[in-house]
């Protein structure tokens, strides 16, 4: 049976494997106990302080919590959260399947692409504390450890929920239940979708289609508001033609959604092209870059030749807070694009033209250092490639980070 309360067992079962490499005092067992007891008396007693460290993450703040008693108290509100409101954040790749599909009928229809606009700190402290009593009557303990944490929040001068810590993705899926429901029963959408901010509505063909920016927003909780400037609703006609041409190109979760006219030779459907959305690739183009720069700053072949690796093919880790072995890459990311997708040919033109190149700012510097031997060997490596033979490479937690570093703000 679940254990909800916040007492030392149920809270020892929330310390990972990470936490005893980061403090190996945990190993001894009388500093084990010391710091679960003080995990159980900041959930009895909240939080006297708060230590939420702030750091920029390609100019985003995010926070974390720097007192592992405290952050167990974090872990077990988040998960007690997701086990009494049965919030859960929808699968990005079932999202973007499922939008394929509906895009490929061949009926005249809207897709609505809506933005919340600075999601976590818009949320209305005050209004989630209200849905807290009102939802977690049974759950007093769980309800009085996050109306602590946004008093702590209040006293460190952040607003709404602090991006970076679990809970807070706990609470943002919390706080928008009721609106995602609403959605679903009132807009009369053949299909609705919220992946964290961003929403999607596939509706019949609308007559006012810019009023539906309006009733979305007076719908959404307290606080939050639409950006307006990256909502877009795109309008497909019932139009067939002999040789179809794209209708409408829109971006959704990282992938290019390229939604062709009616085919009129064939029962009334569209062929949907699937790619990597415009601005995923010039990421992907700036991490090569870093990588580069990297290895003109320390020489070390090998970690550029392990971040092409990252770059272009899938990786297996063990995820210390999951416990269990993941895979991650481009081709779990983007699992339904195909390898004939326009952007890998792109990026893997830009990674061997930065590779072959011996003159320029980068290209220069990389002729002084870097042999034939090493070029070959990096260009074994490709985003096409990656894509269709399903390469993995396996690493491990720490390797990873450390690899990453380099274009952690990019």
């Amino acid at each position: 049976m679940y254990d909800p309360t916040f007492g030392s067992a149920a809270l020892a079962k929330h310390l990972t494997k990470s936490d005893f490499l980061k403090q190996p005092t945990l190993k001894s067992e009388a500093h084990k106990e010391a710091l679960v007891a003080q995990a159980v008396a900041t959930a009895r007693n909240g939080f006297s302080s708060l230590p939420l460290t702030p750091n920029n993450l390609a100019g985003r703040t995010i926070y974390q919590v720097n007192d592992l008693a405290s952050e167990l108290v974090l872990r077990k509100a988040a998960q007690n959260i997701r086990r009494i409101t049965a919030s859960k954040q929808g699968s990005r790749v079932e999202i973007v399947r499922r939008l394929k599909l509906l895009c490929e009928e061949g009926l005249p229809f809207t897709v609505a692409k809506m933005d919340i606009k600075n999601f976590y700190p818009s949320v209305d402290q005050d209004f989630l504390s209200g849905q807290l009593s009102k939802r977690l009557m049974t759950a007093p303990s769980t309800r009085y450890v996050v109306r602590s944490l946004i008093e702590q929040c209040k006293v460190n001068s952040v607003s709404g929920l602090p991006p970076g810590l679990a809970i807070s993705a706990e609470l943002s899926e919390f706080y928008l239940q009721d609106f995602d429901q609403r959605m679903r029963e009132k807009q009369n959408a053949h299909y609705f979708a919220r992946y964290v901010d961003d929403i999607v509505l596939v509706l019949p063909e609308l007559d006012n289609p810019n009023s539906l920016k309006m009733q979305i927003e007076e719908a959404l909780p307290a606080g939050l508001k639409l950006n307006f400037s990256k909502s877009k609703i795109y309008t497909f006609k019932n139009i067939n033609m002999k040789t179809p041409t794209v209708e409408q190109s829109f971006d959704y979760l990282g992938f290019k959604f390229s939604v062709f006219h009616i085919d009129k030779d064939k029962p009334p459907s569209r062929r949907v092209e699937l790619d990597i959305a415009p601005s995923k690739v010039r990421k992907n183009k700036t991490r090569i870059v870093k990588s580069l720069l990297q290895y003109l700053s320390d020489g070390n072949f090998d970690d550029l030749r392990d971040r092409v690796r990252i770059l272009t093919c899938a990786y297996q880790f063990f995820d210390e807070k999951q416990q269990k072995k993941r895979s991650a890459g481009l081709q779990h990311t983007y699992s339904l694009i195909n390898s004939n997708a326009p952007a890998l040919a792109e990026l893997d033109r830009f990674f061997s033209g930065m590779v072959l190149c011996r003159s320029g700012a980068i290209g220069g510097r990389l002729a002084l250092v870097m042999t034939n031997r090493q070029r070959k060997e990096l260009l074994k490596y490709s985003f096409v490639n990656g894509i269709a033979n399903r390469v993995h490479f396996r690493f491990s937690a720490d390797r990873l980070a450390d690899l990453m570093e380099c274009w952690k703000y990019a």
